[in-house]
């Protein structure tokens, strides 16, 4: 059997497998609502970073097979389309925020937060949020989870701004399978600089026949699946462009973490 992966042919594969072999199917914030969590189960993130209408037409997919997925949105011009976001939230999927406010601002953390406050009022004039989650901002010089490194303003902040949570900091990680398509690829090293957890577990596959097999053969019990929808492609000139376009920013990826 062969994948040609990247496509969404090659997603509702990987769904399916999800699917049938894994019993409890929540968001993000209905699982960290959660006191006692289950002993197997699976999660699906979109950290959309590009490509709005692509991650419309995957929630669409995932509402039809029944899956619930969580949805983290960037505040940026061409991913902050609310009448898009407004559907994906009333298909039953979790919206979250997207952000990169310390990036944004060199490191500045006062203005990150005020930036982060004004975009978080932003989203809920027209959806609920209640989860966080960071770019990577792979190309830039911080780390936007450092906005929150003080952990006493961070607990404080949290219950100010009415959120359950950070995705990276609220959620131990260290017996779940951690599976995230970062860098076009199934390595959680190989091109991928920050979207990492510390997980115990072998999160890494060689090609997407190997990752298929796993879920089918349900190897790990706890299972996130994180997914960036401008990657997975609905025709060939889209898959072919951008392949191309993942293969220059791993490579600008590797020439920046060369000189850092």
């Amino acid at each position: 059997m062969t994948i040609k992966d990247f496509t969404i042919e090659a997603y509702k594969i990987y769904l399916s497998a999800l699917k049938k072999n894994y019993k409890n199917n929540l968001r993000f914030d209905e699982y960290m609502l959660l006191e006692n969590k289950p002993q197997s189960f699976f999660l699906v993130r979109h950290d959309v970073d590009r490509k709005i209408v692509n991650s419309l037409r995957m929630a669409e997919i995932e509402y039809r097979m029944g899956i619930k997925s969580s949805y983290y949105f960037r505040m940026r011009s061409n991913t902050f389309k609310p009448d898009i976001i407004k559907k994906i939230q009333k298909m039953g999927h979790e919206v979250g925020y997207h952000y990169e406010c310390l990036s944004d601002f060199d490191g500045d953390m006062n203005r990150a937060l005020d930036e982060f406050k004004k975009n978080l009022l932003e989203f809920r004039k027209h959806v609920t949020i209640k989860t966080i989650s960071m770019h990577g901002s792979p190309l830039g010089a911080f780390d936007n989870r450092d906005m929150w490194r003080v952990k006493e303003n961070y607990k404080i902040l949290l219950e100010e701004l009415d959120l359950l949570g950070e995705l990276y900091l609220e959620i131990d990680y260290s017996d779940i399978h951690y599976i995230t398509d970062t860098g076009r690829n199934w390595k959680s090293e190989k091109d991928n600089h920050r979207d990492k957890v510390d997980s115990k577990l072998d999160i890494n596959y060689e090609s997407g026949l190997e990752l298929l097999l796993s879920l089918k053969g349900k190897k790990h019990n706890k299972i996130v699946f994180q997914i960036h929808p401008e990657r997975w492609s609905f025709s060939n000139t889209e898959y072919y462009t951008q392949a191309f376009i993942d293969k220059i920013s791993n490579f600008g990826k590797s020439i920046i973490g060369e000189i850092r």
